[in-house]
């Protein structure tokens, strides 16, 4: 399990995007991938078009999906972590420029980053978004099944 908790927290720091699942109340799916921060409690924080659809949908639906992975590890090699949370756009402008400050600590390229405040709030298009995990799992060693490997998941705890 350590093994695991270790691996999860190092897919967490070694990726940048994650893809986040969105629905409608009556369960009309939608996916984005978005670019994240992430806090000591693995709150997962983004900024987006308010317009967007999943923002929108997250509007109507706060519980949301997410996954991490590394879209670059060969055939076989793939791990991810599976994040079920409920997400919210911010408004308090304390959390939003914590929100800020979380995303844009990643940003390796000035012109993603957020300049003033205005941006993501009142008549700004964009707005900060935090998803508050409610579980988290991570694939785990998997087992063959008749002739045919599985993967499996495992619930853990990051914080």
């Amino acid at each position: 399990m350590n093994r695991d908790i270790h691996k999860a927290k190092q897919i967490l720091k070694e990726n940048i995007y994650c893809t986040i699942a969105t629905s409608t109340k009556n369960g009309t799916p939608w996916i984005s991938p978005v670019f994240f921060g992430y806090d000591e409690s693995t709150n997962i924080y983004w900024i987006s078009d308010k317009n967007a659809r999943h923002s929108q949908l997250i509007r109507q639906n706060p519980k949301v999906a997410i996954v991490i992975f590394n879209s670059k590890a060969p055939e076989g090699k793939g791990d991810a972590i599976y994040i079920e949370a409920e997400a919210h756009e911010l408004t308090n402008k304390d959390e939003v420029k914590e929100g800020i400050k979380i995303r844009d600590s990643r940003a390796m390229i000035e012109k993603f980053r957020v300049k003033e405040i205005e941006e993501v709030i009142g008549n700004g298009i964009w707005r900060v978004y935090k998803a508050m995990p409610r579980k988290i799992s991570k694939l785990t060693k998997g087992e063959y099944i008749n002739g045919q490997y599985v993967d499996k998941r495992i619930e853990i705890s990051l914080k």
